[in-house]
């Protein structure tokens, strides 16, 4: 991996789950909890295949766009 991409942010009430791309090929999602307790996040990892399913149009463009920049990040580096 040499960058990653924020993909999705969604602040909810007591926490922020985040999605980023982290290669051409895996998501990670992460839940961040925003109270003052020291609670650990929660990391999901995908597959891109299996994260894509069921995705609106528009979000599954932002994917490409961030698939996109992922290939050209591994090309010029």
């Amino acid at each position: 991996m040499k960058t990653a991409h924020i993909l999705f942010w969604t602040p909810e009430q007591g926490e922020d789950i985040i999605s980023f791309l982290v290669d051409t090929d895996t998501v990670i999602k992460i839940e961040l909890d925003r109270s003052d307790e020291a609670i650990e996040p929660i990391v999901d990892v995908y597959p891109i295949e299996f994260y894509l399913k069921g995705l609106s149009k528009i979000n599954q463009i932002k994917i490409a766009v961030a698939l996109d920049l992922a290939k050209n990040d591994n090309y010029t580096h």
